[in-house]
């Protein structure tokens, strides 16, 4: 199997596991704190989508030499300031706050529109691409290939077992009928 079909099949798998999951969870339940301190899955998702939409808008940009865009970076138009982006804690807290401030369905198109974009672009590379530390200036010296699994597929597995243990330590309750 080549990098490419590698990469793509890692990424569906690792997004159908999620999703899985994720579908599974009743809609009230989407903000309840404490998947990991003081976030929800609905924050985790955000969190997720803003890792997976960055790294296609920088893919994209490296692959067409057209610089991405704030919104194509973050959804939006303004970018994180210098202290929200100094550190991952706290440009995942500028990304979850914005997304605590949007419908839940527009956060829930987001996670799965990050992903598909991320898949585009992986799609939309040359087989060589993915395993040239030169090719993407935006991965900084790393191979898309070494990149590309720390922003997916070992991304959603590295949360997803944190939204099954807080779904375990916290049942659903028995729901009456109204």
């Amino acid at each position: 199997m080549s990098t490419k079909a590698a990469c793509l099949a890692e990424m569906r798998a690792s997004f159908d596991e999620l999703t899985a999951v994720v579908d599974a969870i009743p809609r009230d339940r989407l903000d309840e704190p404490g998947v990991v301190p003081g976030w929800s899955v609905r924050d985790m998702l955000a969190h997720l989508a803003g890792y997976e939409r960055y790294v296609a808008a920088a893919i994209f940009a490296d692959l067409t030499g057209t610089p991405a865009t704030n919104q194509d970076f973050y959804g939006r138009d303004d970018a994180p300031s210098e202290a929200d982006d100094a550190n991952d804690d706290t440009t995942n807290a500028w990304v979850v706050a914005y997304a605590r401030r949007q419908p839940l369905d527009a956060v829930l198109d987001e996670f799965r529109w990050a992903h598909d974009r991320l898949a585009e672009a992986v799609a939309a590379c040359d087989e060589a691409d993915l395993d040239d530390p030169a090719r993407f200036p935006s991965m900084l010296g790393r191979s898309f290939a070494d990149v590309l699994p720390d922003q997916c597929w070992g991304h959603h597995r590295e949360h997803l077992p944190q939204i099954v243990d807080w779904l375990r330590a916290n049942p659903q309750p028995d729901r009456q009928p109204g």
